[in-house]
């Protein structure tokens, strides 16, 4: 059984830079590197089915959607010891 996987390239504020998909067996995994000032998350709840999605369905998305969940700020905090 193969899974569509969808992963966005974006920016801080949520921009999708571009789009990648992936249509593996269950298990299969990839790790995508981004570029400088961008993130890369996967996005659950996608409509794509399990066939190659067009190139005009992947340019609807990165037009009309952006990642929508804010990025987490990380700060250092001395350990109590």
């Amino acid at each position: 059984m193969t899974t569509m996987r969808l992963f966005a390239h974006h920016d801080a504020d949520g921009k999708i830079r571009s789009l990648t998909w992936l249509d593996a067996p269950e298990g299969i995994s990839v790790m995508l590197t981004p570029g400088p000032g961008e993130l890369v998350a996967e996005i659950e709840g996608h409509k794509l089915t399990g066939t190659v999605p067009s190139e005009k369905a992947l340019r609807d998305i990165a037009k009309n959607y952006k990642i929508a969940e804010p990025l987490a700020r990380r700060t250092l905090t001395k350990k109590k010891r």
